[in-house]
């Protein structure tokens, strides 16, 4: 199966079209909940302060954390949803994540949430990588996805945004396999989930900047 090259003006048309939508979710709850809280109390204990988030959103996840106390960047590559950023108060800028140097500047923490699945598995490495120049050596990331079977697809979701978005998804050892030497693995869990699409379930991965 071929995908268009233009995946990304994909993904930012489609996020533009639901940031309304977005805009008005409450907060996190359940497992979602669960795993953030995992990362906020090691950062927490390991006195970190700076968080980037890549694929903020509405900003539900960045509103959370600089509630707790942290500094918080959010990013997104949809200009619509950087705009509901700035428009909840948080410091927001657009950004791809191909071009993550252009921030010009590193974290403590960088938080990923479903956002990584839109990145095909050929780029996959060299995002990671990307991910990992921005952090503070010792710097910790928060690598969450949907995976558990390894296929591409092209989706559109008729409930929601009604348009066209790219997904890849990995089994946890293909997942595992991309962790370059940049990282060490902290922590992974895979976590079953409900009313989500067949035979998926959620891949958390905690991973330290070596």
């Amino acid at each position: 199966m071929s995908f268009p090259i233009d995946f990304k003006q994909q993904l930012v048309a489609a996020y533009d079209a639901d940031a309304d939508r977005r805009s008005i979710r409450k907060d996190r709850h359940g497992w979602k909940a669960e795993v953030r809280d995992l990362f906020i109390d090691r950062l927490k204990r390991e006195g970190k302060k700076s968080i980037l988030e890549v694929g903020a959103g509405a900003g539900v996840d960045a509103q959370f954390f600089s509630s707790k106390g942290f500094d918080v960047l959010a990013t997104d590559l949809s200009p619509k949803m950087v705009d509901a950023c700035r428009a909840a108060g948080l410091t927001s800028a657009i950004l791809d994540v191909y071009d993550i140097n252009s921030l010009g500047r590193r974290f403590d923490a960088v938080f990923s949430m479903n956002v990584l699945l839109h990145i095909p598995p050929e780029d996959l490495g060299q995002i990671l990588a990307n991910i990992a120049s921005v952090l503070e050596k010792g710097g910790l990331f928060f690598y969450g996805v949907y995976g558990g079977t390894t296929k591409e697809e092209i989706t559109t979701d008729p409930t929601r945004m009604n348009l066209p978005r790219y997904f890849s998804f990995l089994n946890d050892e293909a997942l595992l396999n991309f962790i370059g030497h940049q990282y060490e693995i902290v922590d992974f869990k895979s976590i079953g989930i409900k009313d989500e699409q067949a035979g998926l379930h959620f891949q958390f991965l905690l991973l330290r900047k070596i």
